[in-house]
């Protein structure tokens, strides 16, 4: 039927290859669902080289309805908004990064509008309240290599939670497999493989990128294929796919692996939070970041970077804390109207560096954990300064703990220093256990008969001669 080129999350192009087959199944499905019909209105929002272009054409042209076809440029916000209006548009698919720079007061506004289509990226559960009681909405799921839609919702309500991808297209087969192609159980994490007819032949001139996404479908009829999505999915009680993210978005921070929807979900709670993305950064060479962009609800003051910080902390381990927070007006967009994580500005120097007010050490011991963490962490550090924010990771606070028993002749652990998390902090518990090793050796078990003399009090202090 068509080859379309798609880079997907690689950035190399790669031609799609779609059937007729796929194809026309495909738009007698979409017209039942999202309820078009003789008359109706398509908006023509995607451009002609994004598969989503071929959802609004079939879903238009084959039933009766009109395909309106903006003027060329960026349609975003209260342009947008107008549009829709002015057209007095039916139906329309928006990737949720768009349809979030329409004014709050939107929803509701558009008499016309019937059903609103989200796909293309995950969408909040913010949006869901604020478009699902005006609107019948719709959440999409599928890659190009599935002819445009494999799942979708059946219509959402605003419940406050992240809406789900629903379930698979009539014929459309939906597996949430392990690593090694097993099923997993309804509430476990998979990846999503799919299979049917509406999966394309395969990639234009690339055999072997073919025979590594699409294989033979164990759970099918001999001669049959499935598709690797390489997207990370759960199936609920109910039956229906809950998307998690990206297998290739997990980032990696110091030999931790993170999975940004799970900071970004947490980040969202905050009730002045309407979305948020979450990259590692490294705008200074060798001083890798974990670093969150949000939007803020209309009206609404930036949250401060440390209360962030404790919601983040409240729900996640602390190597996936971010270590600085942009507030944007809106998050930069592909020409497709995806969310472009690469164009996401970098942190303002004050904002990265957003530390408590420096504090010298103050005693012995915290000036000889400052220079161990110092050493450690490399970079200058204060008495209240946080180790997440410093950059410490569970490897490092295994260095910082090993050296600090060489130099204090105690027993710290790594957790020691993860639940301490400042100098501070963790010197108070060095002298707890100087303290109560001096005492054990000193003072020795209350049953034991022999006293301790002066020549056993002084081998128990030299012990523990050790500068701090």
């Amino acid at each position: 039927a068509y080859v379309i080129y798609t880079s997907g999350s690689t950035g190399t192009p790669k031609g799609v290859v779609i059937t007729h087959r796929g194809l026309a199944a495909f738009s007698a499905a979409e017209a039942a669902h999202y309820q078009v019909a003789e008359g109706d209105r398509v908006l023509a929002f995607a451009t002609p080289s994004f598969d989503a272009s071929v959802l609004e054409l079939c879903m238009a042209l084959p039933h009766g309805a009109r395909l309106v076809v903006p003027r060329p440029g960026p349609l975003l916000g209260a342009e947008l908004a107008d549009l829709l209006r002015a057209e007095r548009i039916t139906h329309t698919l928006l990737p949720p990064a768009a349809l979030a720079t329409m004014p709050a007061g939107t929803p509701g506004t558009l008499p016309d509008l019937k059903t609103l289509i989200v796909g293309a990226e995950a969408c909040g559960a913010d949006l869901v309240a604020r478009w699902a009681p005006h609107h019948r909405m719709v959440n999409s799921y599928g890659p190009t290599e599935a002819t445009v839609v494999a799942t979708w919702s059946a219509p959402l309500t605003a419940d406050g939670g992240a809406p789900p991808i629903g379930r698979p297209l009539p014929a459309t087969g939906a597996y949430v497999l392990d690593a090694r192609l097993r099923p997993v159980p309804a509430g476990v994490p998979g990846e999503l493989w799919l299979s049917g007819p509406a999966l394309a032949r395969g990639y234009l001139g690339r055999p072997g990128l073919t025979a590594a996404r699409f294989r033979a479908d164990p759970f099918g009829p001999p001669g049959t294929r499935m598709y690797r999505t390489g997207d990370l999915v759960r199936r609920d009680s109910g039956g229906e796919l809950h998307y998690l993210g990206r297998t290739d978005h997990q980032l990696k921070l110091r030999g931790h692996r993170i999975e940004a929807g799970e900071v970004e979900a947490t980040l969202v709670r905050h009730p002045d939070v309407l979305d948020a993305v979450v990259t590692v950064r490294e705008d200074e060479p060798g001083l890798p970041r974990l670093v969150a962009h949000l939007l803020t609800a209309p009206g609404a003051e930036p949250p401060a970077p440390a209360e962030l910080r404790s919601l983040a902390a409240r729900f996640l381990p602390g190597h996936m804390v971010p270590s600085a927070f942009v507030a944007l007006d809106r998050f930069p967009l592909t020409e497709n109207g995806k969310t472009d994580r690469a164009a996401l500005p970098a942190p303002a120097p004050a904002e990265e560096r957003d530390r408590p007010e420096h504090v010298a050490p103050r005693t012995p011991t915290e000036e000889a954990l400052a220079d161990i963490w110092e050493e450690t962490l490399g970079t200058s550090v204060g008495a209240e300064d946080d180790y997440f924010l410093l950059g410490g990771d569970s490897m490092r606070a295994l260095l910082i703990a090993s050296r600090a028993n060489d130099a204090f002749a105690i027993t710290l652990t790594p957790r020691d220093v993860l639940v301490s998390r400042t100098v501070a902090a963790l010197a108070l518990l060095v002298e707890e256990q100087i303290l109560s090793e001096f005492e054990d050796a000193a003072y020795g078990d209350a049953d034991d008969d022999h006293g301790t003399g002066p020549d056993d009090e002084d081998a128990a202090l030299g012990g523990n001669d050790h500068e701090r």
